[in-house]
Protein backbone atom coordinates (compact mmCIF):
# COMPACT_ATOMS: atom_id res chain seq x y z
CA UNK A 1 0.00 0.00 0.00
CA UNK A 2 1.36 3.41 -0.95
CA UNK A 3 2.74 5.41 1.96
CA UNK A 4 2.29 9.17 2.27
CA UNK A 5 6.04 9.80 2.61
CA UNK A 6 6.75 7.84 -0.56
CA UNK A 7 4.05 9.77 -2.39
CA UNK A 8 5.45 13.14 -1.28
CA UNK A 9 8.95 12.34 -2.50
CA UNK A 10 7.75 10.64 -5.65
CA UNK A 11 5.50 13.45 -6.73
CA UNK A 12 8.44 15.85 -6.70
CA UNK A 13 10.93 13.53 -8.41
CA UNK A 14 8.76 11.46 -10.68
CA UNK A 15 6.43 13.79 -12.51
CA UNK A 16 7.50 17.07 -14.09
CA UNK A 17 4.82 18.86 -16.01
CA UNK A 18 5.21 18.24 -19.77
CA UNK A 19 4.27 20.61 -22.53
CA UNK A 20 0.60 21.01 -23.36
CA UNK A 21 -0.96 18.31 -25.52
CA UNK A 22 -4.30 19.96 -26.01
CA UNK A 23 -7.13 17.50 -26.32
CA UNK A 24 -9.58 20.04 -27.63
CA UNK A 25 -8.65 20.23 -31.27
CA UNK A 26 -10.56 17.41 -32.88
CA UNK A 27 -13.88 19.19 -33.34
CA UNK A 28 -15.68 17.40 -30.49
CA UNK A 29 -14.48 19.59 -27.63
CA UNK A 30 -16.58 22.20 -25.83
CA UNK A 31 -16.14 25.82 -26.84
CA UNK A 32 -14.07 26.59 -23.73
CA UNK A 33 -11.52 23.81 -23.45
CA UNK A 34 -10.54 24.84 -19.93
CA UNK A 35 -14.13 24.91 -18.64
CA UNK A 36 -13.99 22.78 -15.45
CA UNK A 37 -17.74 22.33 -15.10
CA UNK A 38 -19.36 18.90 -15.52
CA UNK A 39 -20.85 20.13 -18.80
CA UNK A 40 -17.49 21.41 -20.01
CA UNK A 41 -14.02 20.05 -20.44
CA UNK A 42 -13.98 17.44 -17.66
CA UNK A 43 -17.27 15.91 -18.78
CA UNK A 44 -16.17 15.82 -22.39
CA UNK A 45 -12.84 14.21 -21.45
CA UNK A 46 -14.52 11.52 -19.33
CA UNK A 47 -16.80 10.61 -22.25
CA UNK A 48 -13.67 10.14 -24.36
CA UNK A 49 -12.21 8.00 -21.57
CA UNK A 50 -15.29 5.76 -21.53
CA UNK A 51 -15.18 5.28 -25.31
CA UNK A 52 -11.44 4.58 -25.31
CA UNK A 53 -11.74 1.91 -22.60
CA UNK A 54 -14.62 0.25 -24.43
CA UNK A 55 -12.61 0.14 -27.67
CA UNK A 56 -9.29 -1.13 -26.29
CA UNK A 57 -8.88 -1.27 -22.50
CA UNK A 58 -5.13 -1.94 -22.38
CA UNK A 59 -4.29 0.73 -24.98
CA UNK A 60 -6.56 3.26 -23.31
CA UNK A 61 -4.97 2.82 -19.88
CA UNK A 62 -1.55 3.23 -21.45
CA UNK A 63 -2.68 6.37 -23.30
CA UNK A 64 -4.00 7.87 -20.06
CA UNK A 65 -0.68 7.16 -18.35
CA UNK A 66 1.38 8.55 -21.23
CA UNK A 67 -0.91 11.52 -21.83
CA UNK A 68 -1.11 10.36 -25.43
CA UNK A 69 -3.94 10.96 -27.93
CA UNK A 70 -4.90 14.20 -26.19
CA UNK A 71 -5.45 12.74 -22.70
CA UNK A 72 -3.30 15.37 -21.02
CA UNK A 73 -3.39 19.18 -20.86
CA UNK A 74 -0.68 20.75 -18.67
CA UNK A 75 -1.78 20.06 -15.05
CA UNK A 76 -4.98 18.25 -16.07
CA UNK A 77 -4.74 14.52 -16.68
CA UNK A 78 -6.76 11.30 -16.57
CA UNK A 79 -6.26 8.68 -13.89
CA UNK A 80 -8.03 5.39 -13.26
CA UNK A 81 -8.26 2.94 -10.35
CA UNK A 82 -9.17 -0.71 -10.77
CA UNK A 83 -11.62 -2.67 -8.59
CA UNK A 84 -8.68 -3.93 -6.51
CA UNK A 85 -7.63 -0.38 -5.56
CA UNK A 86 -4.59 -0.46 -7.84
CA UNK A 87 -3.92 2.73 -9.80
CA UNK A 88 -4.20 1.35 -13.32
CA UNK A 89 -3.47 4.65 -15.11
CA UNK A 90 -1.66 7.74 -13.87
CA UNK A 91 1.16 9.88 -15.35
CA UNK A 92 3.21 9.51 -12.15
CA UNK A 93 5.06 6.17 -11.94
CA UNK A 94 5.07 6.48 -8.13
CA UNK A 95 1.29 6.05 -8.22
CA UNK A 96 0.82 3.85 -11.29
CA UNK A 97 0.59 0.18 -10.35
CA UNK A 98 0.28 0.79 -6.61
CA UNK A 99 -2.56 0.20 -4.15
CA UNK A 100 -4.06 3.65 -3.55
CA UNK A 101 -7.32 2.61 -1.92
CA UNK A 102 -6.34 4.27 1.37
CA UNK A 103 -4.65 7.32 -0.16
CA UNK A 104 -5.77 10.49 1.62
CA UNK A 105 -4.87 14.15 1.96
CA UNK A 106 -3.65 15.90 5.11
CA UNK A 107 -7.22 16.48 6.28
CA UNK A 108 -7.88 12.75 6.34
CA UNK A 109 -10.06 12.80 3.24
CA UNK A 110 -9.88 9.29 1.70
CA UNK A 111 -10.85 10.56 -1.75
CA UNK A 112 -9.89 7.43 -3.72
CA UNK A 113 -12.02 5.22 -1.48
CA UNK A 114 -14.95 7.63 -1.79
CA UNK A 115 -14.69 7.73 -5.59
CA UNK A 116 -14.53 3.94 -5.84
CA UNK A 117 -17.58 3.53 -3.60
CA UNK A 118 -19.76 6.17 -5.28
CA UNK A 119 -18.79 6.11 -8.98
CA UNK A 120 -21.61 5.03 -11.30
CA UNK A 121 -21.63 4.26 -15.04
CA UNK A 122 -22.98 7.07 -17.18
CA UNK A 123 -22.89 9.57 -14.31
CA UNK A 124 -20.29 12.20 -13.45
CA UNK A 125 -19.78 12.94 -9.76
CA UNK A 126 -17.68 15.64 -8.12
CA UNK A 127 -15.27 15.46 -5.20
CA UNK A 128 -12.91 18.00 -3.63
CA UNK A 129 -9.63 17.26 -1.86
CA UNK A 130 -6.02 18.43 -1.52
CA UNK A 131 -3.36 17.10 -3.87
CA UNK A 132 0.02 18.33 -5.18
CA UNK A 133 0.41 19.61 -8.69
CA UNK A 134 2.75 17.67 -11.00
CA UNK A 135 6.34 18.26 -9.87
CA UNK A 136 5.35 19.60 -6.44
CA UNK A 137 4.81 18.21 -2.94
CA UNK A 138 2.57 21.09 -1.79
CA UNK A 139 -1.05 20.00 -1.50
CA UNK A 140 -3.49 22.34 -3.26
CA UNK A 141 -7.30 22.35 -3.43
CA UNK A 142 -8.48 20.26 -6.34
CA UNK A 143 -11.91 19.53 -7.80
CA UNK A 144 -12.14 16.16 -9.51
CA UNK A 145 -14.88 14.81 -11.77
CA UNK A 146 -15.18 11.03 -11.89
CA UNK A 147 -17.25 8.19 -13.29
CA UNK A 148 -17.36 4.41 -13.60
CA UNK A 149 -16.09 3.12 -16.94
CA UNK A 150 -16.31 -0.66 -17.12
CA UNK A 151 -14.58 -1.94 -13.99
CA UNK A 152 -12.48 1.23 -13.71
CA UNK A 153 -13.08 4.35 -11.65
CA UNK A 154 -11.70 7.13 -13.85
CA UNK A 155 -11.35 10.81 -13.12
CA UNK A 156 -10.20 14.19 -14.42
CA UNK A 157 -9.17 16.81 -11.87
CA UNK A 158 -8.92 20.59 -12.07
CA UNK A 159 -6.82 22.57 -9.59
CA UNK A 160 -8.87 25.37 -8.06
CA UNK A 161 -6.04 27.89 -8.42
CA UNK A 162 -6.00 27.35 -12.19
CA UNK A 163 -9.72 28.09 -12.39
CA UNK A 164 -9.63 31.13 -10.09
CA UNK A 165 -6.58 32.75 -11.66
CA UNK A 166 -7.35 34.97 -14.67
CA UNK A 167 -5.59 33.92 -17.85
CA UNK A 168 -2.17 35.49 -18.14
CA UNK A 169 -1.77 38.03 -20.91
CA UNK A 170 1.43 39.29 -22.50
CA UNK A 171 1.02 42.64 -20.72
CA UNK A 172 0.42 41.00 -17.34
CA UNK A 173 3.48 38.77 -17.72
CA UNK A 174 5.65 41.77 -18.65
CA UNK A 175 4.30 43.75 -15.71
CA UNK A 176 5.00 40.88 -13.32
CA UNK A 177 8.53 40.45 -14.67
CA UNK A 178 9.25 44.16 -14.39
CA UNK A 179 8.01 44.16 -10.81
CA UNK A 180 10.20 41.20 -9.86
CA UNK A 181 13.30 42.60 -11.57
CA UNK A 182 12.82 46.03 -10.08
CA UNK A 183 13.41 44.58 -6.63
CA UNK A 184 16.67 42.81 -7.48
CA UNK A 185 18.44 45.21 -9.87
CA UNK A 186 21.73 46.24 -8.17
CA UNK A 187 22.35 49.90 -7.41
CA UNK A 188 25.13 50.12 -9.99
CA UNK A 189 22.69 49.13 -12.75
CA UNK A 190 19.73 51.16 -11.50
CA UNK A 191 20.28 54.07 -13.93
CA UNK A 192 20.42 51.73 -16.95
CA UNK A 193 17.36 49.86 -15.71
CA UNK A 194 15.39 53.09 -15.34
CA UNK A 195 16.43 54.21 -18.83
CA UNK A 196 15.32 50.86 -20.23
CA UNK A 197 11.91 51.14 -18.57
CA UNK A 198 11.48 54.69 -19.89
CA UNK A 199 12.34 53.54 -23.42
CA UNK A 200 9.89 50.64 -23.09
CA UNK A 201 7.14 52.98 -21.92
CA UNK A 202 7.87 55.39 -24.78
CA UNK A 203 7.68 52.55 -27.30
CA UNK A 204 4.35 51.44 -25.88
CA UNK A 205 3.04 55.01 -25.97
CA UNK A 206 4.02 55.33 -29.65
CA UNK A 207 2.24 52.08 -30.46
CA UNK A 208 -0.88 53.17 -28.58
CA UNK A 209 -0.87 56.52 -30.40
CA UNK A 210 -0.47 54.85 -33.80
CA UNK A 211 -3.40 52.51 -33.10
CA UNK A 212 -5.57 55.42 -31.94
CA UNK A 213 -4.76 57.40 -35.09
CA UNK A 214 -5.58 54.42 -37.30
CA UNK A 215 -8.92 54.03 -35.57
CA UNK A 216 -9.71 57.72 -36.03
CA UNK A 217 -8.87 57.45 -39.74
CA UNK A 218 -11.20 54.46 -40.10
CA UNK A 219 -14.03 56.27 -38.33
CA UNK A 220 -13.49 59.36 -40.51
CA UNK A 221 -13.55 57.25 -43.68
CA UNK A 222 -16.74 55.49 -42.60
CA UNK A 223 -18.37 58.83 -41.78
CA UNK A 224 -17.41 60.26 -45.18
CA UNK A 225 -18.90 57.26 -46.96
CA UNK A 226 -22.14 57.59 -44.98
CA UNK A 227 -22.43 61.29 -45.90
CA UNK A 228 -21.79 60.51 -49.57
CA UNK A 229 -24.56 57.94 -49.46
CA UNK A 230 -22.18 55.07 -50.16
CA UNK A 231 -21.45 53.55 -53.57
CA UNK A 232 -24.28 53.81 -56.11
CA UNK A 233 -25.42 51.23 -58.54
CA UNK A 234 -25.02 51.97 -62.29
CA UNK A 235 -27.90 54.01 -63.75
CA UNK A 236 -28.93 55.68 -60.51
Amino acid sequence: MLKAATLAAGLLLGLASPGCAWACGDGEAPTACDDPSPNGFASWMLHRVDRALAADRAQALQDFTDGARGFRTADTYVFCVGPDGIMSAHPNPILKGHDVHDLHDRTGNHFIRTMMETAKPGQIAVIRYLFPKPGSTVEEPKTTYYTKAGDQTCAVGVYDADVAAPPATADSRVAELRHRLDGVIPTTARADWTAFLEALNAQRAEKTTAIAEARRDLVAAATALDKAGGPRAPGE
